[in-house]
């Protein structure tokens, strides 16, 4: 299998602490804490003086991967900066140039080639291969290949959970999802595990393109799971079934990834 020498860990996301320096470690813990951190809560965490945090903190506002703000107060004195993580689909002016750069891209697949579903799944096996080939050591484990699937789609900021048949982590998702259908419910039961998207970095492109979009992520899925040795696959998208949630079963298969051409199941 291929390996990249020297790029370890670069893979044209955000990247992760474990790969990164201190700037990705921080990115990590602002996008992993569920509330606002202040600047001497993030020195403590990772490690740094109070005034590398806050430099670090501030470069981060200003590429737009960190948002700003003052906790209100009711005595006198200097309210406390907090920072929180951004994600790049959102607000920051940068992001907003790739958010167009995808869109367009997308539109013109759909509008140009004559199976835009097929072809995007295409792109994505790719990029999928591409970044088991920038990753050091490929797991053995299929656990552990499983657990690096999730940190890419981690690190591309699909906030991904992994919930498992016959888990509590199932169990919690259904209660937390009523909406499911019974399609869902049934393609939840026959597979042996399934990936949550909690977010979609391409949301707004997906809302005119949800069947090339979904393919796209399929195919990065599978791409990078058929690299890394693995026999998982994803057979199906159920987009939708929360204001950005997305559902991808994943069961066994001897297929090659880019053999496997998964459906795109459309919400009731």
């Amino acid at each position: 299998m291929p390996k990249s020498i020297g790029r370890f860990g670069f893979d044209g996301t955000t990247g992760r602490s474990d790969y990164g320096g201190r700037r990705t470690h921080i990115i990590q813990l602002l996008r992993d804490t569920r509330k606002p951190l202040s600047v001497s809560e993030v020195a403590d965490a990772v490690g740094i003086h109070i005034n590398t945090a806050r430099f670090h903190l501030e470069s981060l506002v200003d590429a737009g991967l960190a948002q700003r703000s003052a906790q209100p107060r009711s005595t006198p004195g200097r309210p406390r900066v907090l920072y929180v993580g951004t994600l790049p689909n959102q607000t920051h002016e940068r992001a907003q140039g790739f958010r167009l750069l995808a869109e367009t891209l997308t539109q013109t697949v759909c509008a140009s080639v004559p199976d835009p579903h097929r072809t995007m799944y295409t792109v994505g096996v790719e990029w999928g291969r591409k970044l088991a080939e920038f990753t050091a050591d490929i797991p053995e484990s299929e656990e552990d290949r499983i657990a690096l699937l999730l940190s890419k789609l981690e690190a591309l900021w699909f906030a991904p959970e992994l919930v498992s048949k016959g888990a509590s982590t199932l169990g919690a998702f259904r209660e937390d999802s009523p909406e499911l259908t019974s399609e869902v419910t049934a393609a939840l039961d026959s597979a042996g595990s399934a990936v949550v998207f909690h977010h979609c970095p391409f949301v707004s492109v997906t809302a005119d393109a949800t069947s090339a979009v979904c393919s796209l992520h399929a195919g990065l899925m599978n791409g990078l799971l058929d690299e890394m040795g693995s026999t998982q696959r994803t057979l199906a998208i159920h987009p939708w079934l929360g204001e950005h949630q997305c559902l991808a079963p994943l069961v066994s298969s001897s297929k090659d990834g880019t053999d496997v051409l998964p459906v795109v199941v459309a919400p009731n």
